[in-house]
């Protein structure tokens, strides 16, 4: 089974990721059930926005490494394909995403949170894009969404460095509209999601897509280029190495 529940409460639909023994690390059958979700909930009357949030002490701390870390080959191309195709989904859901982030969001969890229309985060949240000090990149958008919104030069020092990113700098950058202790966190988002439910559907459809064009295709050139940079970066000794940690079984998530 995924570890994704979902409630309908106010018109909003909550997203929760749960898996928090794993902080809500995600694997393909996640991803996939993210993706059959937004098809589900586009199509539901009675819902008007979409609020994604994450169980225990994490928002998401990206691809779970102990499935991923050591493909290679088609395996690693196919999660790839996979994972940029499930972010565009959020993407371009034509209802109001929010992303409520709290505690470690990491990797393809920060690429989940652009994927989101409106971020909010608690004061405990921190941010992280480790990929390239991992041996890999960003493979589901983080390359193209991330300098849109906090500019070329920000997005470059954060994917680079892969250093750590509090709530108070992603706000001051615009990573995030707004910080609020971490109490406060589900009761404000789920506010934020309601008052967005109340709006006008095809007004909001329609401003959704001319402020932010529809995601690149699903297989157009950045698919290829991520598909491919995914391709040669899991096969490199310094990649296998890095995440071999991660994928050891007898090890701790």
């Amino acid at each position: 089974m995924s570890g994704l529940r979902i409630t309908v409460a106010d018109r909003v639909a909550t997203i929760l990721l749960n898996r928090p023994e794993v902080l809500n690390a995600m694997r393909s059958e996640d991803h996939r059930a993210l993706h059959q979700a937004c098809d589900e909930l586009e199509a539901r009357d009675d819902v008007g926005a979409v609020l994604i949030r994450g169980s225990g002490r994490s928002f998401c701390s990206g691809s779970d490494l102990r499935e991923i870390g050591d493909i290679t080959g088609a395996a690693a191309r196919d999660y790839v394909r996979l994972d940029f195709t499930t972010k565009n989904r959020v993407a371009g859901l034509g209802k109001p995403v929010v992303a409520a982030i709290h505690g470690w969001c990491v990797g393809g969890g920060v690429e989940l949170a652009l994927a989101c229309d409106i971020r909010i985060a608690a004061d405990d949240a921190v941010f992280s894009m480790r990929e390239v000090a991992l041996g890999s990149v960003p493979g589901s958008g983080g390359l193209q969404r991330l300098p849109a919104v906090v500019g070329l030069g920000v997005a470059k020092d954060w994917i680079l460095t892969g250093r750590n990113v509090s709530a108070v700098d992603a706000e001051r950058r615009g990573l995030v509209t707004e910080v609020v202790p971490a109490a406060e966190l589900a009761a404000r988002a789920h506010a934020l999601a309601a008052e967005l439910a109340g709006r006008n559907p095809t007004a909001v459809r329609l401003a959704k897509v001319a402020l932010d064009p529809r995601p690149e295709p699903d297989y157009g050139l950045v698919a290829a280029f991520q598909t491919l940079a995914g391709d040669a970066c899991h096969g490199d000794p310094l990649y296998l190495e890095s995440t071999r940690k991660y994928t050891d079984k007898r090890g701790k998530p």
